[in-house]
Order: C-alpha cells, then sequence, then structure tokens
C-alpha cells in the first residue's frame, strides 16, 4: 500500500479518490520521487509511453560489448 494518498492526478490534473488513483515512490540513494496518476485510459496511455521512453534511452546510452 502506498504511503501517501493523492487527489490530484500529476498528468492530467483531474481529482479523483485516493482509492482511484495509482502511486508510485522511487527511492536512490540521493532523492525520493513521489507520483501519482488517475486511472483515466489518457493517463495510462501517457504513462506507458513515458516508461518506454526512460528505458529505451538508458538502453541506447548503455555501452556495447565487444
Amino acid at each position: 500500500m502506498s504511503e501517501f494518498k493523492c487527489t490530484n492526478c500529476e498528468l492530467c490534473g483531474r481529482e479523483a479518490d485516493a482509492e482511484l488513483m495509482c502511486s508510485i515512490i522511487l527511492n536512490d540513494e540521493k532523492e525520493k520521487e513521489k507520483a501519482c496518476w488517475c486511472i483515466c485510459q489518457e493517463c495510462m496511455n501517457n504513462f506507458n509511453e513515458n516508461i518506454k521512453k526512460y528505458y529505451s534511452e538508458l538502453i541506447n546510452d548503455k555501452p556495447k560489448s565487444k
């Protein structure tokens, strides 16, 4: 269960009950990022596209093995 509750979607700004929000907390050594988004189709598509873009950039930056 998430440590925090959101009332506004960070992707589209829509207000919704916290139970209708998806949330994620990302931790690294220096910072903690929190994000939440509603479950509408537009936000689901935007989230999936952002994840694809983020990971493709990481993969493309990886040094090629010989």
